[in-house]
């Protein structure tokens, strides 16, 4: 499996992606700065910058040290978790991939063309190895993210500094000593949660640097009789069995890109609870609400937080009832209430919301239903948000100029960073300092 993965990654070329494709990853990477951008004053790792670093941060500052810079970017990218994401792995991989490939662009010179190999590459090898995992491991509170998005890493640094196959399995292979991360930080209302693609980031950086000094990493490190996939499933599992997974224009263009800052199986919630109320004049005459979602998504670790205390943003963002009862007061999404202890108005209807499973509620769906104390019942379903809630050339200008705003930027710079990314694969060379 190594050789195989290893092979697809030397060979792969932004050029052999789906037109959908190529579009669906260069809107990913501005949507992703965007939000990194955005993310700033709510990481909780302290920013390294060092007088003199090269290395660009999303702050516009600059670090040192290309492995700290790899860290703290993928954090502040994440901070928000508006970051995009893969609906079948549960994986965010452009969070991870892209700060560390920031961190490469500037030790080693890359053409737009030859970073958008390395992005590309990236993505395939994070959403292969993560779909065929994912919904059996994601159960028993593996996180994706920490497990699988460093092999994207590791895919797509390898991929930027040239290596040929057989450096590229030995990195891959040596990621399984990095990988790891658990979700019951949705749970406990601690921090873990930012670091998961931190690590993931700083570890794509590490692994090619092993590699590269003539560290071996096993053949069957993934499919041996005690390799990576028999760790986590209990049994072997042959190439063929994936190989489908390894799509690089499908992991593109299904990557989806958060119009919220919440969890993006709360993304069909929020847009639900927003559509409601709106032909809610009074949230205080509210009930009862009842919020019927897919089974799989209902039972991510956090979806069913019920408070009534949430100790932190992980909690609420992840809980389907406090994004309910957060819009539903508000009458629209607040960012700001969901780093509020407490809110009174909102408190109640967080008492009135109920979860339960929807037997025809698919993916990326929710159906909401509110009672008001006059009578009448009110209901509004979302059947995919990935569409729904879309993010796409027409409507990322308004969208991620916002973002951009409310980190203090101006709407002119957010321009600027979009007009190099939508002629990237023509550039002679990447420069983060200067879009950041």
């Amino acid at each position: 499996m190594i050789e195989d993965i290893a092979t697809r990654v030397a060979d792969l070329s932004f050029d052999a992606l789906s037109e959908a494709g190529r579009e669906r990853l260069t809107l990913c990477l501005l949507a992703n700065l965007s939000v990194g951008v955005a993310g700033v004053p709510y990481c909780v790792v302290p920013e390294p910058v060092a007088e003199g670093g090269r290395f660009a941060l999303l702050s516009g500052s600059r670090a040192g040290d290309a492995r700290a810079a790899a860290f703290w970017n993928a954090a502040v990218m994440h901070a928000r978790t508006q970051d995009d994401f893969d609906p079948v792995g549960n994986l965010h991989v452009g969070t991870v991939v892209l700060p560390a490939l920031m961190a490469v662009s500037n030790e080693v010179p890359l053409t737009g063309k030859a970073f958008l190999d390395a992005l590309a590459a990236g993505y395939m090898v994070a959403v292969g190895i993560s779909r065929g995992l994912s919904p059996k491991t994601t159960p028993r509170g593996v996180r994706s993210t920490g497990y699988y998005s460093p092999f994207g890493a590791v895919a797509a640094v390898a991929k930027a500094k040239g290596l040929d196959a057989a450096a590229i399995g030995s990195a891959l292979a040596l990621t399984t000593v990095f990988a790891g991360g658990t979700t019951q930080a949705w749970i406990d209302g601690s921090d873990e949660w930012q670091l998961h693609p931190a690590h993931a980031a700083e570890t794509g950086l590490r692994a090619v640097e092993l590699a590269l000094s003539g560290v071996r990493g096993g053949s069957h490190a993934l499919d041996g009789t005690s390799g990576f996939y028999n760790a986590l499933l209990g049994k072997t599992v042959p190439f063929d069995e994936v190989v489908n997974d390894f799509d690089p224009s499908i992991a593109a263009e299904e990557s989806v890109i958060k119009r919220f800052p919440v969890s993006g199986i709360c993304q069909s919630v929020v847009l639900s609870a927003e559509r409601l109320a709106r032909q809610i004049a009074d949230p205080g005459q509210i009930r009862r609400v009842k919020v019927e979602m897919n089974a799989f998504e209902m039972r991510y670790p956090g979806t069913l937080n019920r408070g009534p205390v949430f100790r932190s943003f992980g909690d609420r963002l992840m809980s389907a009832t406090f994004c309910t009862a957060s819009v539903l007061a508000h009458r629209g999404l607040n960012f700001a209430d969901f780093h509020t202890a407490q809110n009174a108005a909102r408190d109640r209807l967080v008492g009135l919301v109920e979860v339960i499973e929807g037997a025809d509620i698919p993916i990326l769906s929710a159906r909401m239903t509110v009672e008001t104390g006059d009578g009448r019942t009110f209901v509004e379903q979302v059947r995919n948000s990935r569409s729904e809630v879309a993010i796409d050339w027409f409507s990322v200008d308004a969208w991620g100029s916002a973002l951009w705003q409310e980190a203090g930027r101006s709407s002119e710079a957010f321009k600027s960073c979009r007009d190099e990314i939508q002629t990237l694969s023509r550039a002679d060379r990447v420069d983060f300092g200067r879009w950041l």
